[in-house]
């Protein structure tokens, strides 16, 4: 499981320690220290580590939070809550008091604190400097090497992300997270056969496990082969049918068109869902499924209740990101550009939200007005949205802001018909679907027919569930293949 969209910063923190039966087998090495003055609160954080070694978030999440009532001071444990919790409010405070706490930990924890609080705060070149600075320190750690090559993957660095990962490979050959992580690396770079190879490896090693099923079911159905996938996804259901892959089953099913039954597997998934915010994320899922059907009354009606869900609960991030999707699924510029204006009003609330999960939102909303900009030939709109972007990007060096800008760019460019020079900036956000839709106009524009059809293929063949993907599938999936199939 490592769904990279909406889970992804969860797998940031499993290095410390990964339980006692799989450390004994491995050699000692020169590892970040634990700081605790608690037996207890090291026996609970040992706890968290085991389960999150099997991505069972929510039990990581209960120990982590008793080490730290046995040891108010436990700063590695207040960092690691940070990371994983999916309530802001909560990863605000933990990330805070980890910080107060670094002076009193050893220098390689008070890196840690630096490098990922500092991440989360937007404050990339120093976060960079801290995790360069950490591996340094710890060059025979392991795990450490896998949380850098994790991180890199949440950065788009999937070349750098591999040699990271098979460094942590090399230390410890048959270490399960580190395959997991290579194989979503190879997965997202397009070679599924070494991502197979990989996930095969991770299944061997934990066969009574439910993640490697569940993560092998995610790498299947990338590579569209999807009934596949199902099979893998129902193994790890039937190993444990708490663990949550009811919500890979149901993003299969929505890829495949089966968008009843997969509302069916994603309202036993909210049932179980382990926080408000996972309940949100599995109930915009599920509205997405009206979007492929072409249902817009159900459409609307579903997206309308998640953002006041979202709203609801303080969780703006959320209340932005579907009124984000209203805004690029509404046919009517003047209703369009509303909705994207309630999602800046969302993330205007003075709630709780680290800088880095602002900004990012932030970028996408800038973005998806530039592109209805493009789409309703507001040449106005769509240069005002990319100033926006373009002073965002200055501030901050999130690859998510950066993207976005070139992609607001591209639209822009779009908009006022200069196509080709449009191009290089979409081609900088060409895993974005919204980007790669406006290049495939921009080609179409230009006559460059065999390039509009490539691009035309690759848009229907994307295969990870996406709210940008669902709407591109929705609304141009039909006419890009009868494109792409063309002698």
């Amino acid at each position: 499981m490592l769904r990279r969209r909406w889970l992804i910063w969860v797998l940031l923190s499993q290095f410390a320690f990964a339980g006692a039966e799989r450390k004994s087998a491995w050699p000692e090495r020169k590892t970040l220290p634990i700081t605790t003055s608690s037996p207890q609160a090291r026996k609970s954080f040992d706890r968290a580590m085991r389960n999150f070694e099997d991505y069972r978030i929510n039990e990581t999440l209960d120990a982590l939070r008793e080490a730290i009532k046995a040891d108010p001071k436990f700063a590695q444990a207040l960092i690691l809550v940070a990371k994983i919790t999916r309530d802001p409010a909560e990863q605000a405070v933990a990330r805070r008091r980890a910080q107060k706490l670094a002076s009193k930990v050893t220098p390689g924890e008070a890196l840690l604190i630096k490098w990922l609080a500092d991440a989360e705060e937007d404050n990339y070149l120093p976060a960079i400097a801290a995790m360069n600075d950490l591996l340094s320190m710890y060059p025979e750690d392991a795990r450490l090497a896998f949380l850098a090559g994790d991180w890199l993957i949440l950065q788009g660095r999937n070349e750098q992300s591999r040699i990271v990962l098979q460094h942590a490979l090399t230390l410890h050959p048959e270490y399960p997270a580190a395959l997991n992580d290579l194989a979503y690396s190879y997965a997202y770079a397009g070679d599924f056969a070494n991502a197979t190879a990989s996930m095969e490896r991770y299944v061997a090693l934990e066969p009574e496990q439910p993640n490697p099923r569940d993560s092998y079911g995610e790498i299947l159905r990338m590579a569209g082969k999807f009934d596949a996938a199902l099979a893998q996804y129902r193994i790890s259901v039937r190993m444990d049918p708490n663990f949550g892959s009811e919500v890979g089953v149901a993003d299969t099913l929505a890829l495949m068109g089966r968008e009843a039954e997969a509302r069916d597997e994603y309202e036993r998934a909210i049932v179980f869902a382990g926080s408000q915010s996972e309940k949100i994320q599995f109930e915009l899922q599920m509205a997405l499924t009206w979007i492929r059907e072409g249902d817009r009354k159900q459409a609307e009606r579903a997206l309308t209740d998640v953002a006041k869900h979202a709203h609801s609960a303080e969780l703006c991030t959320w209340e932005a990101e579907a009124q984000r999707v209203l805004a690029i699924y509404e046919p009517d510029s003047k209703l369009s550009f509303q909705h994207l204006i309630a999602a800046e009003r969302a993330l205007e609330e003075p709630h709780e939200i680290s800088m880095s999960d602002r900004n990012d939102e932030e970028a996408r909303v800038y973005l998806a007005q530039a592109v209805r900009a493009a789409d309703f030939a507001e040449t106005g709109i769509a240069s005002q949205a990319t100033d926006q972007l373009e002073r965002l990007a200055a501030q901050s060096r999130s690859r998510v802001v950066q993207l976005s800008y070139e992609g607001a760019v591209g639209a822009s460019l779009v908009a006022h018909g200069n196509y080709k020079a449009a191009i290089p900036h979409l081609q900088e956000n060409g895993d974005d679907p919204l980007s790669l839709r406006m290049m495939w106009i921009a080609y179409d524009k230009m006559g460059a027919s065999d390039k509009a059809h490539a691009v035309a293929a690759r848009l229907a063949g994307l295969n990870i569930p996406t709210i940008e993907q669902a709407l591109v599938a929705a609304q141009f999936h039909g006419s890009l293949v009868s494109q792409a199939t063309q002698p």
